[in-house]
């Protein structure tokens, strides 16, 4: 008999499954959630060791009682499993072999699987005695080949789930082990890659934090923030909770935000500009708008630079868009700055309108956020009372030109920043501007 020259099958059964032979990957013919087909991984997975016949038939018919009846559909399956292996383009020979009390893939060729190289990897990291750089290559070999939860489209089979059970324990011993390898020696880089792949075959598990801790030190912080963000979200989405919060607790302050550290200055500087600059005002939240108010307050005293606040209102017309009169004004009386309420369409466009108004009239170092459902909050940065009504004066026009209809009247309440006296004037008639000092 020619003897045949030495080939083999590979098997991939974690994070997926494909059969190749000799290196190219094979198109198999039958469903892999059927009975027979998952024999045949079984046998893949035994590979030389092959599996008992007994095994076989409680995985087939877990509760049959008569030994005979669970042979003869052991046998079915069987052949069953032939048929598609004979249509699937296999090299010749015989497959799903018996042999004594056991199964086998196949007699004629090697079989190998990447749970079988992680396999030899995990007994030569448990049992040989290494020096720190062997074990760290070995262990490098087995995260890399981990591909992730064995066979997870059965995940629902019990036997599966009990194999995805255990090698994920030892991806995760290993991982760990590996971890401090990696910074004891310094290898952040490394340690980074290897976070970044366990973070996306197992989310939940909190390899995130790992992540965060490397690109933190590295100074890539705006990174950081985008990896504890998607994890919170992951977690909140899918769980109800998040322990991310707990991760990031070592950079924040007492008052709850993020430090970095001083000698990356670029990164905070990076980190601290806007995402998008528009020309015009600069908008904000009600909250960072009063901040930003309370801390150039402070500093009027000492620069000598004054600055005024000008609030601006739609006199909406309520009656010609059929609303209720005092009891629509009394709901927008109830507008909590900062938080989304909802509002008559017609309101919001007018208001739209009006926003539209101040980026046109308004200077690019000003800053303004919408206080009510008929307000807008201006800071006019370095203009005193004067220079607010001649920007008011300008707003005015400005309105006139955008609404267009000529109905809707604005009114303008203005201050100096710190000044105790508050001047109104008021847009009494159509078109015309009324200030109490003109």
């Amino acid at each position: 008999m020619e003897e045949r020259p030495y080939t083999q099958f590979y098997a991939r059964l974690l994070g997926g499954f494909s059969l190749s032979f000799n290196g190219e990957k094979l198109q198999l013919a039958g469903h892999i959630q059927t009975k027979y087909m998952q024999l045949m991984l079984m046998l893949l997975k035994a590979g030389k060791s092959g599996i008992e016949q007994k095994k076989l038939i409680q995985f087939l018919r877990p509760d049959e009682a008569d030994l005979g009846k669970g042979l003869n559909n052991l046998r079915q399956q069987v052949y069953l499993l032939r048929r598609v292996l004979d249509k699937s383009g296999l090299p010749p020979g015989k497959y799903i072999v018996p042999k004594q009390s056991l199964y086998f893939f196949s007699l004629d060729y090697e079989v190998d699987t990447d749970t079988a190289r992680l396999d030899r990897l995990s007994y030569r990291i448990r049992n040989e005695t290494l020096d720190e750089e062997t074990r760290k290559q070995l262990l490098l070999q087995f995260c890399r080949l981990y591909g992730g939860e064995f066979l997870p489209m059965l995940g629902g089979e019990e036997w599966v789930a009990l194999e995805s059970a255990y090698y994920q324990k030892l991806y995760f011993d290993y991982l760990t082990d590996l971890c401090g390898i990696l910074k004891r020696q310094g290898e952040t880089e490394k340690l980074l890659e290897l976070c970044t792949i366990a973070s996306q075959l197992h989310p939940y598990d909190e390899w995130q934090a790992v992540q965060i801790d490397c690109l933190m030190s590295m100074h890539r912080y705006k990174e950081a923030l985008k990896v504890y963000e998607e994890a919170t979200g992951i977690f909140y989405q899918e769980l109800g909770l998040s322990s991310m919060d707990q991760v990031m607790a070592k950079y924040r302050n007492a008052e709850g935000q993020l430090y970095y550290a001083a000698s990356a200055i670029t990164g905070i500087k990076e980190a601290l500009q806007e995402d998008n600059i528009f020309d015009g005002p600069y908008c904000c939240s009600y909250p960072s708008f009063v901040d930003i108010y309370r801390v150039l307050v402070r500093m009027e005293e000492r620069s000598k630079r004054v600055h005024t606040l000008m609030i601006c209102t739609l006199d909406y017309s309520w009656e010609d868009a059929g609303g209720q009169g005092n009891a629509e004004k009394d709901h927008l009386s109830d507008f909590t700055p900062g938080v989304n309420q909802e509002l008559p369409p017609e309101l919001e466009r007018k208001m739209e309108l009006l926003r539209q108004t101040l980026l046109s009239g308004i200077r690019s170092e000003d800053v303004y956020t919408r206080y009510s459902g008929n307000q807008f909050l201006v800071l006019l940065i370095g203009a005193n009372e004067t220079n607010g009504r001649m920007i008011a004066k300008r707003l005015e026009n400005n309105w006139l030109r955008i609404s267009g209809d000529g109905n809707t009247k604005i009114e303008f309440t203005v201050q100096q920043a710190d000044g105790p006296k508050i001047e109104e004037w008021k847009h009494e008639e159509k078109g015309k501007l009324h200030c109490p000092c003109c």
